[in-house]
């Protein structure tokens, strides 16, 4: 069975849901790191085992993921690992036209930018991975605009391939004592995925007023959220805290989210209504 790594950004989900769902279809073995993690994993170790052991790695190219420097780790190792075995292992998806970078300008990639190219790419990926020519045609590829979500508001798109933020472990191998005359320690609790800005922002409003006597201040590092506590309390009060401010940051950034669509898609039904008054203008001027 022919395996393959999708290397993407978190927030191209979506996609590479859709896409791992139809490698399957055709007998592929598909590794997306949130299927395949569990609870204490260690990042770095299991995936980097990941990417040398699958026989491809497949890059989603998008904006998100160019800036991604999760991404960028793991296209290294691909590329390292290519470079090594003197092979293709690395195979470029383009999810969004982007400036590739320059390892990967003289590959070819599959294009999944729009239905028409996801329709006459996806028969090739198949080939690419060994897929045999009778699997190719066995099933109708559906034409289908898995680019869709291209399509919509940039916070329809945000909304679309956002999860809720978990917690997932106590990282003790980050928790550290600032002051050694004082009990109180900085404790790591992992997320299952680095926050955005504004997720961090409701968060932090969330934490602003303590609830009870016990409350510490706690705060977001990357994909981690740091409570400054003595090590004994965390079971009693800060983990239920947490998980309840974690679940009410969620929640609201969900509606922070649908608020700003509902805005996006007002000011672009405007520029369109505005647009066309323009046009009818011109055709009542006799232009044509």
């Amino acid at each position: 069975m022919t395996s393959v790594f999708l290397c993407h950004s978190s927030k191209d989900k979506f996609f590479v849901r859709e896409l791992g769902e139809k490698l399957a279809d055709y007998g592929i073995r598909v590794w997306i790191d949130e299927a395949e993690l569990n609870i204490g994993d260690s990042l770095i170790g299991k995936i980097g085992n990941a990417i040398n052991e699958v026989d491809y790695v497949g890059v989603v190219l998008s904006s998100n993921s160019i800036e991604s420097e999760w991404v960028q780790r793991e296209l290294n190792l691909a590329i390292q690992r290519e470079f090594e075995e003197m092979k293709v292992v690395v195979l470029p998806l383009l999810l969004e036209r982007v400036v590739l970078p320059p390892f990967l300008k003289d590959k070819l990639y599959a294009d999944f930018t729009s239905s028409k190219a996801y329709a006459e790419t996806f028969p090739k990926l198949l080939r690419a991975l060994n897929v045999s020519e009778d699997e190719v045609e066995r099933v109708p590829l559906p034409v289908e605009d898995t680019a869709e979500a291209a399509k919509l508001a940039p916070s329809e798109q945000r909304l679309a391939s956002f999860e809720d933020i978990k917690i997932l472990d106590l990282d003790n191998g980050r928790a550290y004592k600032p002051d050694p005359d004082k009990n109180l320690y900085y404790m790591y609790f992992l997320l299952s995925d680095t926050p955005p800005a504004e997720w961090e922002e409701i968060f932090d409003a969330e934490r602003r007023f303590p609830r009870h006597t016990m409350w510490r201040r706690a705060w977001i590092e990357g994909a981690h959220i740091v409570v400054h506590c003595v090590p004994d309390e965390v079971e009693k009060y800060h983990f239920p805290d947490l998980q309840q401010d974690t679940a009410n940051t969620n929640s609201k950034y969900r509606s922070y989210l649908r608020e700003q669509a509902e805005r996006e898609i007002r000011e672009l039904m405007a520029g369109q209504e505005e647009a066309e008054e323009l046009d009818e203008l011109r055709m009542k001027l006799g232009f044509r």
